[in-house]
């Protein structure tokens, strides 16, 4: 869950955690085996060439899975695949266990034996993929096709990749004064509503003006943590206060309903006699980031 450090009480997503049917020690799962091997160089240790090698044997036994398999061949993107797999063997294997460790000079090869529930697999892939429909619909250049003015927006790692307990600093900048509008679109299917509505009301921004939401000199802080995923920030901007429909009053959303939404408002709908009616959004950006657990993160170091 995010959350403002400044102001401990806000928050700025919220964590759908479903309640299992289940209690947690009789939630279905499977055995499964895994064998992974590494061969260390003069300047590592043999406690982390064991590390390495039980990171790969944790990769072998999920990629081997024929849940895991099955679900694989609906996952098209190549990164998503492997970033799943990574996920997934460092998370979702539990009860993990040595049960031969074999040295050969440099080399240590693993074998280990653990449990995976296969309903976790499937809802973390659809979860995933649920992710990049979003991240793709409110990145795509359809989503404003004929921008009338710049506008940037950029983050403190140029990269976009974040993890977790980082701190996330947005910057937007405009080539003219406008009405600004800044959404969060999160892992976990909701949209937090930045600007208007959850820190500022009916923002007016300056021509060339670089304005900082997370800074040192800002009021909002933000921390990356749970959920952990594809996510985007969405700067609309509109030479008028934005619409209604566009300003919702809650400070969060559904995602999918509130891209629906946006994709309305961006649209100019014809008035009388060739004119318009309605709010024009006047530019778009978007910053995809992809944000990742410590726990990930650190057996991420141990597969290279």
């Amino acid at each position: 869950m995010r959350f403002n450090v400044t102001y401990t009480i806000l928050l700025l997503g919220i964590l759908v955690c479903p309640v299992s049917a289940f209690p947690q020690d009789s939630i279905p799962r499977e055995a499964v085996t895994g064998k992974g091997c590494y061969s260390h160089s003069d300047d590592e240790t043999r406690t982390l060439a064991k590390k390495k090698a039980l990171a790969r044997a944790r990769e072998q036994t999920v990629s081997g899975y024929q849940v895991w398999v099955e679900s694989k061949a609906e996952v098209k993107n190549f990164q998503l695949q492997e970033d799943l797999i990574q996920t997934i063997s460092a998370g979702m294997l539990h009860k993990v266990k040595i049960n031969e460790e074999v040295w050969n000079g440099t080399q240590i090869c693993i074998v280990i034996s653990a449990e995976i529930g296969p309903n976790d697999i499937g809802t973390e892939v659809r979860r995933r993929q649920e992710q990049l429909k979003i991240k793709d619909q409110v990145t795509s250049e359809t989503f404003n096709p004929d921008p009338a003015f710049g506008l940037r927006i950029w983050l403190n790692k140029a990269d976009g990749r974040f993890i977790e307990g980082d701190y996330l600093i947005i910057n937007v900048q405009a080539d003219r004064d406008a009405y600004l509008k800044l959404d969060y679109f999160q892992a976990n299917g909701k949209v937090v509503h930045l600007v208007p509505n959850l820190f500022r009301g009916q923002a007016f921004i300056q021509k060339g003006e670089t304005y900082v939401f997370g800074g040192k000199d800002s009021p909002e802080r933000f921390i990356i943590s749970e959920p952990f995923g594809d996510e985007v920030i969405k700067a609309v901007a509109s030479a008028q206060p934005f619409a209604a429909m566009l300003t919702p009053k809650e400070s969060v959303s559904e995602s999918q309903d509130y891209v629906d939404t946006l994709k309305k408002g961006l649209t100019v709908q014809p008035g009388p006699k060739g004119t318009t009616r309605g709010i024009q959004i006047m530019s778009g950006a978007s910053a995809a980031l992809s944000t990742t657990s410590r726990q990930v993160s650190d057996f991420k170091e141990n597969t290279k």
